[in-house]
This record gives structure tokens, C-alpha cells and sequence, in this order.
């Protein structure tokens, strides 16, 4: 009789193979006297066997009549007759015949099992499962001891009772539980009844670890490809290497094949990834000419983070396509085609909690008609730090040596060197740090031709500030609720005395954006190649509220402006006039939590002197506990004479959930000055116990042509429209287009 409740774990082990995703709360199933209790049993429990009658005998076979009941460890076996024959090993059970335990129910008519050969069957086979609420029928099941199992007219679904919107049905399933490797013939997935999928072969694994096989296709349409689809196959050479190679036919191109090839060991990790696409066969891309018709395409990245545990580390970020065009034809996402540099370094580091050293070869492949960056050949840079030294003095220091190069310009070598010395002082309620540093930079160029530039040049300043602070705080009550509220005065003073830098060249330097987080910097410009004069002090008054139970702040308000005492004379070429007024923009910023889930954020510049605002932004952000989030935002500049182009803006995005399994997503996107929509989502969520689906219409501005091309109309827009389409069986995978990865970057906290 053991024999037989072993038997039922066998089957156990088989079907609850089958079920590998998480439980869905959308489903509302009761298991409650379905699956018996999780708990933890010894190897060889006692068998307890109760019966209305039994015929025992020592020779012969053994009948059990009348709700047989049969329990051993964390398995029971259930039925209206059960016989054992103790000299043949057989067991056999009939008449509403269930084995379950705490992860599967099994329901037959008969089950039979030979204790001799370690195998048995059952007939007429309904199953369910605990985990995502699987469940099938099969004609039979025969299963051979612990390593394999076969099934005959098997289906499988997700769905709740009464409820087969999708059924998976195959004619025989094969599972071989020693390799943990399943196999499947005349394999056929119906929606509704009706046919979408069907495959004469099937192989899948019988355990959460990867396996080598086709992944589900993903199939579209768009003006830009035509009919575009995909069918990925997933190669797990070993446990830490493994492939994707990705066929994918467009109606109007041809075929591209691409692949992806991902390695991890103990000293790094990195991907190879590679595309080819022969011969492309569209001829006209809208109203222009396809510029690559009859070529060849491909693209080759490799990414590489290495570590050898010995504080040193590497990088490698090679990219390269094969025409301007590459990225925008065949890149998935806004961010991509809206690349006008591909990365190109090498870069090896150590680091230390003390000092940090760097150094790297750092190119790009340009591709859109815009000017095109120095490439950093190579670039070494040091930056140390020696805090709480003798007296409470720090001391730091930053190094570097770059050789910059470019096939059109002025090319050379540059040293940059800055050591400085502080003394950090403070209490809990203050704190005061004077700085002294010294900028020295010398160039030596080369290729100057008829330009104004010396081939050797030498700059040489001192750079002085005072940061101070006071901390202040009271406790507050407000709305039965107890925080405390801080107000912090900051006051920053720097000196950086006038030198004329119009004879060195400009290689890597630009303008900061004036904001709150350039209030309180070193130096007005990002780069080496300008050092700003400055004899300014900055004031600054923040005032926090922070709840006294979470330690949660609550509201945060902030408020700056920077008083310059002298002219700032020192600029880039082309690029802003000398700075003459006596007092920057008045800076301001909000963070409040409303709510729970409400919060606002704004930040404003305003110019006093033209009582006019020179930027502003505002958001309004909402996160439901329901997962439904609601973004809207504004953003405004105005046109600056360093040249900053002005902006107005609208964002408004949205994942609201209608009720429990309907839910709308939307983003508007527009430019109000320019007139025009940047991007347009609009699309539903629906999701059930068994399946989900996701339907979104994207219309968005791809590319605006203004002098780039000049067989383009002026100023007019390239757009692109898409319609993504996906549905996702649960339990058995996604079919379509997916979607997920660009709502995540369009809708600001947007969840799948």
C-alpha cells in the first residue's frame, strides 16, 4: 500500500511542472478542502488507511470498499474501491479516484500501479494546481518511477472553471524528468475556441532554469517596415553564457538577422551584440528616396564592465552602424533614433576610499548631421582627497592629462591641474568651510593653421570660497500630526579673478544651465577650457518639514540668488555676451507630498529687473495604491542671449485603472511654441485571471527637418505612427508587439 501513495507524488512532480508563473490575485478561486496544508513530513511517514469495508489477505489481493481513504506524509489518495494484490505488486483504484497534496488535485475514474516496476497509470485525467491556478485534462497518464512521464490528449490552461478563453491542447507530451527537458507533438493554443498557434513540435523546460528554444514572435505593421516580424530563439550555451538570435522580416526591407550573445564570470560581465540586413529593398522612405536602397545594413555593439576584485576595473563601450539611417529604420524606442553619437571607449580605473585614477580612449561615430565631438586620445585623470588631516585641515587634488583629437580643427595636448586645501568646520546647528585652490592649465596644440591660437599656452588662477550654513528647528503641529520644521541660511562666496582665455580653444567646454544646483558650484562652465571670473556671494534660505513618526519629508521649499560684484568677462566664442548685471535670477523651488499619493513639484527663475520669468516648471504627480499613476507637467524658457533656444511645454501622461481589470493609458505631449505634438499615446489595459491584453496608438515626431536636409521641405516634420498589440496568455506567454518598455519611458512610474 505504500507503493500506491507513492504513486501520487510521482504525478505531482509531472504536471506541477507545467506551471510557471506567479499566482494572480484577479483570480478568485477558493481552495479551501482543494489542497492539502503546506507542511514538512518525514521521508518514510506511516500510511493510514481507513475504509467502510476491507477484505485483507496476506496471499491474494487486499479490497478496500467505501471511501477509501489513504494518507502518507503530505499526499492522500481518495476512491471509491481500492485492491492491492500483494503477490503481483498491483495496485488498483476506481470510482472518483483523487490524489492531491498541497501543490496539485488529480481526478481519474481508474489508477493502477505496479510496486514491481515502479510504474502506473491513470485514465481520464482532470488536474488543477495551486500555482496560477492551472488546469487540463488528459485521456491518460503513464508514468515510469521518478524519471519520465508520458501524457496522451493533454490540454492545459490558466482559465477559471467554465471558463476556456485559451486552451492549450497537444496530442502526446513527454516529460523527462532526469534532464528536467519536456517534449510536445501537435501542439495547438485556441482563443476562444478558434485556432491562433500550432506547432508539430514542442520542447520546454520542466524547472525555473533556462533552456535553449524560440521565445513567442512579435508581429506588427508600420509605414516606416511594412509587415515586421520576429521570432527570437534563446540558445543557454551554460550557466553563464548564453545567446538570442533574432530573425526578423520586413515586408518592405527584407530580412534583418541580428543576435545577442551575454557572458558573466567572476570578474565581469558584458554583451556582443550584431545585426545584418542584405540589400534593403525600400525604395522611398515617405516623400524622400530610401539614401540606402540595394545596401547592405548592420550595426556591431560590444559592452564590457569588468572588476578584478583588486580595486581595479574596466570598461569597454563599442557601438558602430552603417549609415546615418540605421538607428531610425530599425531602433525600438525614441531614445535611440534621437542618437546623434555613437559611444566608442575603452576605460581602465582603480579606486581607492582615498583617490581615484582614470584613464580612457574615448571616440564617437557621429551620425546626424551635426558637428562633430573631439575624441579623447587618451584621456587620464586623478582625484584624491585627504580629509580630517593635521589642524582639521583637507586636502585634495585633481589631475588631467588629455590629447584631443579631430580630423577638421585645432588638435592637442592638455594638463589641468588643481590642488586645494580646506578647513571644514561646524556644530550641529552650523558649519563654515574656506577653500583655496589653484587652477593651472597648460596647452600645447598643433594643426592652429591660420588661427589666432598660440601653440603653447599657459593659465594659471586662484580660486577662493567660503561656504557657510546655520541649522535651525522647531517643533509643529499641523492637522493632528507632529513634525519639525527646519529653516537653513546658506551663504557661498567665491573669488576667481579675470583672465583673457580667448586664445584658447574650446574642446570639450560649454555653459552650465543656470538652475537651483549651479547656485552654490565653482565655476559657471562645464569643462577646462574656460575658467570664470567670478567675485559673487550666494544667498540661499531652505525650510523643510519632516514628520516626526516616518521621518518622511513632507515639504521642502527653497529660495536663491547669486549678488555679483564685478562684470563677468570671460565667455565662449559666439556664445553670450559679458555678464554686466549686479544680480543673477531669483531661483526658487517646491517639493510638497500632498498626500499619500499626491505630490507637486515647481521650480521658477525670475528676473527681477524685467519683472518676467526666465523659466519655470511644474509637475503634479499621482501614484494610487491601485498601481494608477497621473502625471502633468509644464515646462517654459525663455529665448536667452546665450543663445539658449526658449521652450514651452505640455506633458501630460496617464495608467488609470477603471476597475479591477480595465485600465486607459494616454500621454499628450505638445510643444506650445512650436505648435506642434512631440508624442501622442492613447491605448487600454485589460487583465483577467488567464490572459491580458494591451492595445496603444503612438503618433510622435521622429525627426523635424529644418536645414538638415536639403532635399527636405522647410520646416516640416517626420513623424511615425505605430500600433502596438499585445496580448499575454498567463501561464504559457505574450504574443505581439510589446509595449511595456516604452510606456515605462513615456509614462513617468508606470508599472507593468
Amino acid at each position: 500500500m505504500r507503493k500506491l501513495v507513492f504513486f501520487s507524488a510521482g504525478i505531482v512532480s509531472c504536471l506541477s511542472s507545467v506551471s510557471f508563473a506567479q499566482e494572480d490575485m484577479l483570480c478568485k478561486r477558493s481552495t479551501q478542502d482543494v489542497f492539502l496544508p503546506f507542511a514538512v513530513y518525514p521521508e518514510e511517514p506511516e500510511v493510514q488507511v481507513e475504509a467502510d469495508t476491507a477484505q485483507i489477505r496476506q496471499s491474494g489481493t487486499s479490497v478496500f470498499t467505501g471511501n477509501v481513504d489513504v494518507i502518507r506524509g503530505g499526499q492522500q489518495l481518495n476512491a471509491d474501491h481500492a485492491r492491492y494484490n500483494q503477490q503481483t505488486g498491483e495496485v488498483h483504484a476506481s470510482g472518483n479516484v483523487r490524489l492531491r497534496d498541497s501543490d496539485i488535485v488529480l481526478r481519474a475514474q481508474e489508477a493502477e500501479w505496479s510496486m514491481v516496476d515502479d510504474e502506473g497509470a491513470l485514465l481520464d485525467v482532470e488536474y488543477q494546481t495551486r500555482e496560477m491556478h492551472a488546469r487540463g485534462r488528459a485521456d491518460n497518464v503513464y508514468r515510469q518511477g521518478m524519471s519520465w512521464t508520458s501524457m496522451k490528449n493533454a490540454t492545459y490552461t490558466t482559465c477559471m472553471e467554465g471558463d476556456d478563453t485559451w486552451l492549450l491542447s497537444a496530442g502526446r507530451v513527454y516529460l523527462d524528468h532526469d534532464s528536467a527537458v519536456g517534449e510536445a507533438t501537435n501542439v495547438v493554443v485556441r482563443v476562444k475556441g478558434v485556432p491562433i498557434f500550432y506547432t508539430p513540435y514542442i520542447n520546454f523546460p520542466l524547472n525555473d532554469e533556462r533552456k535553449s528554444g524560440f521565445l513567442p514572435p512579435s508581429i506588427g505593421n508600420s509605414s516606416k517596415n511594412g509587415f515586421d516580424v520576429s521570432t527570437p530563439y534563446y540558445w543557454n550555451i551554460a550557466p553563464n553564457r548564453d545567446a538570442t538570435i533574432t530573425p526578423r522580416y520586413m515586408g518592405d526591407r527584407g530580412l534583418l538577422l541580428s543576435g545577442q550573445y551575454r557572458y558573466l564570470y567572476e570578474g565581469g560581465e558584458g554583451q556582443i551584440e550584431a545585426g545584418f540586413l542584405s540589400s534593403d529593398n525600400k525604395r522611398r522612405d515617405g516623400e524622400l528616396l530610401n539614401p540606402n536602397y540595394r545596401d547592405d545594413r548592420k550595426h556591431f555593439t560590444l559592452q564590457h564592465l569588468g572588476d578584478s576584485g583588486s580595486n581595479w576595473f574596466t570598461e569597454v563601450d563599442y557601438n558602430y552602424v552603417s549609415d546615418r539611417q540605421y538607428l531610425e529604420d530599425f531602433g525600438t524606442n525614441l531614445s535611440l533614433t534621437s542618437t546623434t553619437h555613437l559611444n566608442r571607449l575603452l576605460r581602465v580605473g582603480y579606486s581607492n576610499p582615498n583617490w581615484t585614477l582614470n584613464a580612457r580612449l574615448h571616440g564617437y561615430q557621429t551620425v546626424a548631421d551635426v558637428s562633430r565631438p573631439y575624441q579623447r586620445l587618451p584621456q587620464i585623470v586623478f582625484r584624491g582627497n585627504l580629509p580630517d588631516q593635521a589642524f582639521g585641515l583637507s586636502y585634495e587634488m585633481k589631475a588631467e592629462y588629455v590629447m584631443f583629437d579631430h580630423s577638421d580643427r585645432v588638435r592637442g595636448q592638455r594638463v589641468d591641474l588643481e590642488p586645494g586645501i580646506s578647513l571644514p568646520m561646524g556644530t550641529p546647528g552650523m558649519f563654515l568651510t574656506p577653500r583655496v585652490a589653484v587652477r593651472h592649465t597648460r596647452y600645447d596644440l598643433n594643426n592652429t593653421g591660420d588661427t589666432d591660437f598660440n601653440r603653447n599656452i599657459n593659465r594659471t588662477l586662484p580660486v577662493l570660497s567660503l561656504d557657510s550654513g546655520l541649522f535651525f528647528e522647531r517643533p509643529l503641529s499641523f492637522r493632528n500630526g507632529r513634525y519639525t520644521q527646519t529653516l537653513e541660511p546658506r551663504a557661498f562666496y567665491l573669488y576667481i579673478p579675470e583672465r583673457n582665455q580667448d586664445r584658447i580653444p574650446v574642446f570639450d567646454t560649454n555653459l552650465r544651465t543656470f538652475g537651483m544646483a549651479s547656485l552654490f558650484s565653482h565655476d559657471r562652465f562645464t569643462g577646462t577650457d574656460r575658467v570664470g571670473d567670478a567675485n559673487q556671494l550666494t544667498v540661499g534660505l531652505t525650510s523643510r518639514f519632516i514628520n516626526n513618526r516616518t521621518g518622511r519629508e513632507g515639504f521642502r521649499m527653497t529660495v536663491g540668488q547669486i549678488r555679483y560684484f564685478t562684470d563677468r568677462d570671460v565667455v565662449l566664442p559666439d556664445r553670450g555676451e559679458v555678464g554686466r548685471r549686479s544680480d543673477s535670477d531669483i531661483v526658487a523651488e517646491v517639493v510638497a507630498a500632498v498626500t499619500r499619493s499626491w505630490s507637486v513639484a515647481g521650480e521658477m527663475q525670475w528676473d527681477a529687473r524685467d519683472s518676467k520669468s526666465s523659466m519655470s516648471s511644474a509637475q503634479i504627480r499621482y501614484r494610487g495604491d491601485d498601481g494608477g499613476v497621473f502625471n502633468i507637467g509644464h515646462r517654459y524658457r525663455r529665448d536667452s542671449s546665450n543663445f539658449l533656444e526658449g521652450l514651452e511645454q505640455i506633458d501630460v501622461s496617464a495608467a488609470l485603472p477603471v476597475n479591477e481589470r480595465w485600465s486607459v493609458i494616454g500621454r499628450y505631449y505638445r510643444s506650445i511654441k512650436d505648435g506642434r505634438n512631440l508624442e501622442m499615446l492613447a491605448g487600454f489595459e485589460y487583465r483577467s485571471c488567464c490572459w491580458a491584453t494591451r492595445l496603444v496608438y503612438r503618433d510622435y515626431l521622429k525627426y523635424s527637418f529644418n536645414d538638415a536636409f536639403d532635399d527636405a521641405p522647410r520646416n516640416s516634420d517626420r513623424r511615425d505612427k505605430a500600433i502596438f498589440l499585445e496580448f499575454e496568455l498567463k501561464g504559457l506567454g505574450s504574443f505581439g508587439k510589446r509595449s511595456d518598455s516604452l510606456l515605462q519611458r513615456s509614462i513617468i512610474g508606470y508599472q507593468n
